[in-house]
């Protein structure tokens, strides 16, 4: 009779014999392959998208253009204008008490001139009537501010002692202006215009009429004017302001 082993070995055989050949369902493998792939290609898509997305966003807020995500434009950065090359220094802008007033006096500002054609002590304790005569070389309309926002300064040995409508007082250096209400004349060769400045009451501290007009040989008037802008028919004669832009200044001894 066969052993164990032996009747083991004889089934084991057989069955082998009887077997198919060993198989794998590869479809539903690569099905699954597939899809994991998929997955994959989808996830670095989105990741790809999100870089994108943050660097359109880090890049406009570098040119300051507008956030893509909230809608608003990037708050801008500190200016790169250059400022006052060092060792400069500004020029005065404004007409303060106290400080030197050096213009030199200019009647003509191109086709345009002007004098003081009279300065009247009308009240011992105010200050004179001014009165500017203004010519030009050929018919011209002149646009300016009104008579009474001329600028005027008093001047002592070349400080300023008074004037008006744009004075400061001692050490201030906040800034002027007027209202530059349009206002005008006509001129043409041979027909000058006279403009009635009135009196500008403003002096500098410690410093009166009555006193002024003790001594009036000692002051004098500057009518200050320009930048004059010619414009053919027209000339625009602006507000001095800095200083240093005006063109024509006019000045004129206080009567004794």
């Amino acid at each position: 009779m066969p052993s164990d082993d032996r009747l083991l070995r004889e089934r084991l055989a057989s069955l082998a014999d009887r077997a198919a050949p060993p198989s794998f369902a590869t479809d539903h493998l690569r099905a699954r392959v597939r899809r994991r792939r998929n997955l994959l290609a989808a996830g670095t898509g989105v990741a790809s998208i999100m870089v994108v997305s943050l660097v359109t966003v880090v890049t406009a807020g570098i040119v300051g253009g507008e956030n893509p995500i909230t809608g608003t434009g990037a708050t801008p950065g500190p200016s790169t204008a250059a400022g006052p090359t060092a060792g400069t220094e500004k020029e005065p802008g404004v007409y303060v008490c106290g400080d030197r007033y050096d213009h030199p006096g200019s009647t003509s500002g191109g086709i345009l001139t002007a004098e003081v054609s009279s300065v009247a002590n009308v009240n011992g304790d105010s200050g004179p009537a001014i009165t500017v005569a203004f010519a030009a070389t050929r018919a011209v309309h002149v646009t300016s501010s009104p008579p009474s926002l001329l600028q005027v300064l008093y001047l002592k040995d070349g400080v300023i002692v008074g004037g008006g409508p744009m004075v400061n007082g001692p050490g201030d250096t906040s800034s002027q202006g007027v209202d530059a209400i349009g206002d005008g004349f006509d001129l043409a060769p041979g027909k000058p215009h006279e403009q009635q400045l009135g009196p500008r009451e403003m002096l500098c501290p410690s410093l009166t009429w009555s006193e002024i007009w003790a001594r009036p040989a000692l002051y004098e008037v500057a009518v200050v004017l320009g930048p004059v802008e010619d414009r053919g028919e027209e000339l625009v004669l602006g507000v001095p302001l800095p200083p240093t832009v005006a063109v024509l200044v006019v000045k004129a001894a206080l009567p004794g």
